[in-house]
């Protein structure tokens, strides 16, 4: 009887422990591309609340699937349901990191900047690899609300390094890296990541023209380290850029003349 008992109960913990079957997992990869699709319609969150419900009637127990219902119903500044749907995820999964995500937002919106940078930390501790609480503790870090200290930005810095070492053509990843670096005076490694930005370039998912505009920030960061030959040449590719505005134009002039006495 008791060889049964322990039998029973090792078969309950690899069922709570086993990953989602896989049909559950294609709904929710399906729900999770909808939800962050650019729509100002409202027919992708519609679309994608589906999804991630098709996904829980095959796994009912799918802890990220229901913190995402939260995120819904969050957007929709339903505060009290949406904490429900994170805390019923972490009483499957105490380690669900899209759970504290959505925890995370209510501290911060709250005005409790600490409990929030706790629960962004416990979740990229639990799920060092999860996108979203690595990105999500990257940008709280350095948010005006946090105060952040020169200790804080390395830390974001961090976490951007772990994303982009994740997929070296996230580009957003690169962009915000790069300007953390930036921001704490390390000039050849920001310069390094903006160049990656230009590398990936516009995608199809981009809403407007914006990457063009990242010549200005390597001719920046040439500047800094006294690369005025360099810095210049990046200014003309920013004046050539499919999308480039008035005022860009005016600025990369302004800029190139300054730099042409200075050149090396």
């Amino acid at each position: 009887m008791r060889l049964t008992r322990l039998l029973a109960f090792g078969m309950a913990a690899i069922a709570w422990a086993a990953p989602p079957p896989e049909e559950a997992r294609k709904h929710f990869e399906r729900a999770r591309q909808l939800y962050e699709e650019h729509d100002d319609s409202g027919d992708a969150a519609v679309e994608a609340e589906i999804e991630f419900r098709l996904a829980l009637s095959r796994d009912p127990r799918f802890g990220p699937a229901i913190a995402y219902l939260g995120f819904l119903a969050d957007d929709h500044q339903q505060a009290q349901p949406a904490e429900a749907y994170y805390r019923r995820a972490l009483e499957i999964d105490n380690r669900c990191a899209e759970a504290r995500v959505g925890l995370a937002r209510i501290e911060m919106r709250a005005g409790r900047v600490t409990n929030a940078l706790r629960e962004l930390r416990q979740a990229v501790a639990d799920s060092p690899t999860n996108t979203l609480a690595l990105a999500e503790l990257a940008f709280t870090l350095t948010t005006e609300a946090a105060r952040p200290t020169s200790e804080m930005w390395e830390e974001s810095i961090r976490s951007w390094q772990v994303l982009v070492g994740l997929d070296r053509d996230d580009r957003d990843s690169h962009h915000q890296l790069a300007k953390a670096l930036e921001h704490q005076g390390r000039w050849f490694e920001a310069e390094t990541h903006y160049r990656e930005v230009l590398r990936i370039g516009q995608t199809d998912k981009d809403s407007d023209v914006w990457v063009y505009s990242v010549h200005g920030n390597v001719a920046q960061m040439l500047e800094r380290q006294e690369k005025y030959a360099d810095a210049i040449r990046e200014y003309e590719a920013l004046l050539t850029s499919d999308g480039v505005g008035d005022e860009e134009i005016k600025n990369a002039r302004t800029r190139i003349a300054a730099l042409k006495p200075q050149k090396r």
